[in-house]
């Protein structure tokens, strides 16, 4: 909400100024004017531009920049800058009406002679540069905002390396194992530093292939499986069709990690977790499901902000081109991600 009320903003300043500059400069209002009339006028061209603007600004505009689709950019652009122009057109055109009825001084506002495509087609210059001028300042806004968000999504991977709370516990149950199966307890203690070296490494860059994200996750789930034993059943399933696909580091961690945390898991009650990973031509899915006590205390505002940290990944990675569907049910829950590559 702050960020859409901040674009807000920047349309209203925008074109207050630019009002007032062509107010200063006599562009549309004639000197003879009273100062009522140039307010008046100031006032409606200032509000018109800024409705004219603002659907391209949120739902058009925006979207299509972070969707990377730069033909579609150009052509909502050109749009744009065409309805700009017909709205100032034609309210030059109600002016022109209103001061041949006599009840304003406006003779100069109205290009004489000319038909309505006509005045289009000599204001357009102007109304073009005015547009790219308004799409320079939104763009340099969305470009700070998103190094900002970057900056936010880097720090959240870097706190998701490592779950000091997990490694406490691992190299525990590692320690005690050592005592009954050393064999059992080495196998684990190089499975697990497997997934260290691949957090601390391999999540400082920019992307990895997805061959090398599916053996992290399944090396962190099979410690799981080992710490867990017989409290849990554990099911995953794994088709990648091109594991030399790039994607972002420790991107599905989060969601499996959770699952395992919230898991229900007790002496009467034994819990389950079922995992899919799925890639076939440039779709990528991953579905987890979980039992979850119905006793269990509902989540509070750590799972919420995680989730909203999560979705920041997602939207700057993918943009509109991917899904995040979560259930939560009174024993089950249920996510799903799909991504499109």
């Amino acid at each position: 909400m702050g960020k859409g009320l901040t674009k807000y903003w920047i349309l209203v300043i925008y074109w207050t100024a630019i009002t007032c500059l062509i107010s200063f400069i006599s562009f549309i209002i004639p000197e003879e004017a009273s100062p009522g009339e140039r307010g008046l006028t100031g006032i409606c061209f200032a509000a018109s531009s800024i409705l004219a603007t603002l659907p391209f600004v949120n739902k058009l505009f925006i979207r299509t920049l972070h969707n990377h689709k730069t033909l579609a950019f150009l052509i909502k652009f050109v749009l744009m800058t065409l309805f700009l122009g017909v709205v100032h057109v034609l309210l030059a055109e109600l002016f022109s009406h209103f001061d041949i009825k006599g009840f304003l001084t406006l003779r100069k506002i109205r290009i004489g002679g000319q038909t309505l495509a006509g005045q289009l087609l000599i204001t357009m210059p102007g109304t073009m540069t005015i547009s790219l001028l308004l799409c320079t300042i939104l763009l340099y806004y969305e470009y700070s905002i998103l190094q900002k968000a970057l900056l936010e999504s880097q720090l959240q991977v870097l706190h998701a390396q490592i779950n000091p709370h997990f490694m406490f516990n691992v190299l525990n149950y590692i320690h005690v194992l050592m005592q009954k199966d050393t064999e059992l307890a080495s196998e684990l203690l190089l499975k697990y530093a497997d997934t260290l070296r691949y957090q601390l490494y391999n999540g400082k860059q920019e992307a990895v292939r997805l061959e090398q994200e599916v053996v992290f996750l399944k090396n962190f789930i099979d410690v799981e499986k080992f710490r867990w034993k017989d409290k849990l059943d554990v099911t995953c399933t794994w088709h990648i069709e091109n594991g030399n696909k790039n994607i972002p580091p420790l991107m599905f961690i989060p969601f499996i990690e959770n699952a395992f945390k919230h898991v229900s898991r007790s002496a009467n009650e034994k819990g389950f977790i079922y995992i899919n990973l799925e890639q076939r031509k440039n779709i990528l899915s991953l579905k987890v499901e979980n039992s979850k006590s119905n006793k269990a205390p509902k989540k509070g505002k750590e799972g919420g902000i995680g989730l909203e940290n999560i979705r920041k990944r997602l939207d700057i990675h993918y943009g509109e081109r991917y899904s995040l569907t979560v259930k939560e049910m009174d024993t089950i829950y249920f996510l799903q991600l799909i991504i499109c590559m």
